[in-house]
This record gives structure tokens, C-alpha cells and sequence, in this order.
């Protein structure tokens, strides 16, 4: 996996600019603006697939009451199939808010769960005290560094580094007012068969 100083690296060659020493903190305006499009491809990129790297498992555990319980720190959406379990048992999603206000609170195993935004989570019944709810997920935090920003030059991104740099290269030759149509077919083109190619390396059950 290539860092982020060997991708700024890499698309230099392509785009005509002086091969840098350095790039996270690279002050120098051409620099800057690729360090900003490496962020932008690294988001979209995260956004776009759910990528097996990226997905993580949160633990909510029961206080007992009628809460709204926060989801895990970086959570972006919950995974696809069963992403939502107590006591090993699917807790079912899609519930509308008409649906939602109609049930009266009451405690006991969760069979129905609402997420609101990206911050909380509510159950119904809501978890007794210290009992537990498994929450399957998609970070946003795409980067080594546990961040969804490039921190040091020795930064890796969990997505596919070559899909950074060509996104990185579109997005630069458009600012600049220069013919970008190839690179950013390339990088749907590769995009596609990255993602095809993860989808064929989870496990069943993930």
C-alpha cells in the first residue's frame, strides 16, 4: 500500500509537476490543492463502496432506560443483511417515524431499531441494564492514522491506493482547465473492478 507521500509522488509524474520531498505539510499552492484532491477521492471513494477494510463492529449496552445510545465514533452507515443483532438475533430496521411514535417504550430484548442521523441509535424495546446490542458498520475514518484526514506522509489509505491517485490526477487536470475525460473513465473503470473484487473476498457471513 502506497502512502500518501508516494501517491502526491506518483501523480506528479503524471501531471507535470516537480516530484516532491514532502507533501502533508507541503505549503507550496500546487501541493496543497493535490493534498485537498487526494481528501475528495478518499472520501468519495469511502462513500462509494462499502469496502471490507472499512468496516468495523460497535457494542451498545443497556442502561435500563428509554435512551437514544450513541453509535460508534467515525460511523458513516450500517453494513448491508443483518447489521443490527441482540442476543444473536436480527433486530429489524426500516421502521417510519409514524410507525416509530405509535409504540409505547417498554424494556426488554430489542426487535425493532431506529437510527437517527449518523449520531444515535434508539431500540424498541429498549435494552435492560448491561445487556447488549451489536452494530455492524461503515467507518468514514478511511485513513491508517484512524482519521478520515491525511496526518503524516507515512499515511496509508484503507481504499485502494491506486483509485486515490487517479482520482487525485482528474481532479487536478479539471482545475487546470485540462482534457480529464480519460483519467476519470479510468478511475470508474477501476473503481468497478476494485470494488467488484472485495465484494468476491468477504466471507460469507460479513
Amino acid at each position: 500500500m502506497m502512502t500518501i507521500l508516494e501517491i502526491i509522488q506518483g501523480v506528479c509524474k503524471n501531471v507535470g509537476v516537480d516530484i516532491p520531498t514532502i507533501a502533508v505539510t507541503n505549503q507550496n499552492r500546487e501541493y496543497l490543492e493535490l493534498m485537498q484532491f487526494a481528501t475528495e477521492t478518499a472520501n468519495e471513494v469511502a462513500r462509494r463502496v462499502d469496502w471490507s477494510a472499512l468496516r468495523a463492529t460497535g457494542t451498545i449496552t443497556g442502561t435500563g432506560t428509554n435512551d437514544n445510545f450513541a453509535l460508534p465514533a467515525g460511523f458513516a452507515r450500517l453494513t448491508q443483511g443483518n447489521a443490527v443483532t441482540a442476543g444473536g438475533n436480527p433486530v429489524r430496521g426500516g421502521i417510519s417515524q409514524d410507525e416509530w411514535v405509535s409504540m409505547t417504550p417498554t424494556s426488554g430484548t430489542p426487535r425493532y431499531f431506529r437510527v437517527n442521523g449518523t449520531s444515535s441509535i434508539s431500540f424498541y424495546p429498549y435494552p435492560v441494564l448491561s445487556s447488549t446490542v451489536s452494530v455492524s458498520y461503515l467507518t468514514k475514518n478511511w485513513a491508517s492514522n484512524g482519521t478520515a484526514a491525511w496526518v503524516a506522509d507515512s499515511d496509508t489509505p484503507l481504499v485502494p491506493d491506486d483509485l486515490i491517485m487517479m482520482g487525485t490526477i482528474w481532479r487536478f487536470k479539471r482545475k487546470s482547465g485540462q482534457d480529464y475525460s480519460d483519467y476519470l473513465a479510468e478511475f470508474e473503470a477501476i473503481l468497478a473492478d476494485r470494488s467488484e473484487s472485495d465484494a468476491r473476498e468477504r466471507s460469507p457471513w460479513q
